[in-house]
């Protein structure tokens, strides 16, 4: 598997029991979890998305949506079926996630044997704010600058913007035009995440558990929406006993 691979796994781990399949969120890279590999517990392997128009495939052509990105990941994972997968996907990669399960149970695929959805509404939940994917570049910018996601060195790189804005706009358009009110059960289990600083309506998250066979509850990581790069180690550990414990227990029963 290239290093420029739609899904990479930057640490094998051949005896693992499950792979942590890893969303980035919109704009966001594979870099966000490539620190993750060492810190999962020994039985859970790493794999990442990496979407094109960012991080090591920065010069191609981003995906316009969700359609694309959704097919492109189910036909990357047919390469992957010696374990199965556990989904975490942090604000748009919750919904992406999401996606591409409902793709797999179409295609009698096998699905993921859990799902964590972290700093993202459910689904159903419509966008109460306006779009700004199409935005001027510089109103555009200080949208994205006032989420608090991005160094502001990174935002006033004119040179690098102009390389990163074709993927941003991409993910923005992407995300603030989706909505699925599908109401089907997927038979595996949820988890929900949230940064403690967050201002989502309650139903926003517990809507995820409709969609779910079950779920562990709502999970709280102090922070604000990027609590996932600021202050990672809970939420390694909440995996990390997620996964080997209660999925380990839940098999053996």
């Amino acid at each position: 598997m290239k290093k420029t691979s739609l899904i990479y796994i930057p640490l094998q781990r051949s005896q693992a029991t499950y792979r942590l399949l890893c969303f980035p969120y919109a704009g966001g890279s594979a870099a966000t979890y490539m620190q993750w590999a060492e810190q999962l517990d020994a039985d859970i392997e790493l794999a990442v998305i990496q979407l094109p128009g960012r991080g090591i495939r920065l010069v191609e052509a981003a995906y316009s949506t969700m359609e694309e990105i959704v097919d492109a990941i189910t036909n990357a994972m047919n390469l992957l079926r010696d374990k199965p997968f556990v989904f975490f996907g942090h604000s748009m990669g919750a919904r992406v996630a999401y996606e591409v399960c409902l793709a797999l149970e179409q295609k009698n695929k096998p699905l993921p044997v859990h799902f964590f959805a972290s700093a993202c509404a459910a689904p159903n939940i419509e966008r109460e704010l306006p779009p700004t994917y199409h935005l001027p570049n510089k109103v555009f910018l200080d949208k994205i600058a006032a989420l608090n996601g991005s160094p502001q060195a990174v935002l006033e790189d004119e040179e690098l913007m102009e390389l990163i804005l074709p993927a941003l706009r991409a993910d923005f358009k992407i995300i603030e035009t989706y909505c699925n009110k599908n109401k089907h059960t997927l038979p595996l289990g949820v988890s929900v995440l949230v940064g403690s600083s967050e201002k989502f309506k309650p139903a926003a998250l517990e809507n995820w558990f409709d969609l779910f066979e079950s779920n562990t509850g709502i999970h709280t990581v102090k922070g604000d929406h990027f609590f996932v790069d600021k202050n990672k180690q809970p939420v390694i550990d909440f995996i990390n006993t997620t996964v080997t414990c209660q999925l380990a227990t839940a098999e053996s029963a």
